[in-house]
């Protein structure tokens, strides 16, 4: 039976207006991809947001996914995100490009060098990972993808970076309240910074209107998810990089 897109989209843009609401993952087991792309979209349109963030991934399948993430949920660093009841599994320090120019499919086909060519810079962000679905292990293959691959907000680097940094081998720390929580290696979890954006860029997917100039594109945590308490003052640095940090309540 073809899934119910609206009726799905409907659920979640309810649970991103009240984060006590959770969709129970059975809605979205049997989602296949276009139907969670579609449900995406479908969100992203009720919410009536712009996007000035993307993520981008490469599952073990092999096939490139990707997602909006809205411009409510996107804060500059030293900011606040303002949790309230959402849900908050952890957190991803992560490489992201910002585009110089609209990067299209058919540049994306061209190659590494072209792509090269629409990205202004590069700067780490943080990921909030964090689901609507009541327990997203068992919302399927493709329910997770249909949350916006379970974006919870990001919060945006102010280092600006002329090229790709070499990130792989770097000492990951992070801090909550000033005390050292968790410490890890970093590594591209897709080789770099640029291959997981040509992958999904040259699917000609524009369910949340494509890759446009202007936007940043996010790609990948570096590390294991890092976890961290619900309120507090929290900081992430990767190797001499300038450290991120933002206010959690």
């Amino acid at each position: 039976m073809p899934a119910d897109v609206d009726t799905i989209a409907e659920a979640i843009v309810e649970a991103y207006r009240d984060p006590r609401q959770r969709i129970p993952a059975s809605r979205l087991v049997n989602l296949a991809r276009g139907d969670a792309m579609a449900v995406q979209g479908a969100v992203l349109k009720r919410l009536g947001e712009r996007v000035p963030l993307a993520k981008v991934a490469i599952p073990p399948d092999g096939i490139a996914t990707g997602a909006p993430i809205p411009a409510g949920m996107v804060v500059d660093d030293g900011g606040t995100i303002e949790l309230g009841e959402r849900d908050l599994a952890g957190l991803e320090i992560e490489v992201a490009v910002r585009l110089g120019a609209d990067l299209t499919p058919e540049i994306a086909k061209a190659g590494h060098s072209a792509v090269l060519q629409t990205i202004q810079h590069f700067v780490l962000g943080i990921e909030l990972i964090g689901s609507r679905i009541d327990d997203r292990t068992k919302a399927g293959a493709f329910g997770p993808l249909a949350d916006n691959m379970v974006t919870g907000g990001y919060v945006i680097g102010r280092q600006i970076l002329a090229r790709a940094p070499k990130v792989d081998g770097m000492a990951i720390t992070l801090s909550s309240d000033g005390a050292i929580s968790q410490r890890e290696t970093a590594k591209y979890p897709f080789g770099d910074a640029v291959s997981p954006i040509i992958a999904f860029a040259g699917m000609a997917d524009d369910h949340f209107g494509g890759f446009k100039k202007g936007m940043l594109i996010t790609t990948g945590s570096l590390s294991p998810l890092l976890i961290v308490p619900r309120r507090g003052r929290i900081e992430i640095s990767v190797g001499d990089f300038m450290p991120l940090s933002f206010m959690l309540r």
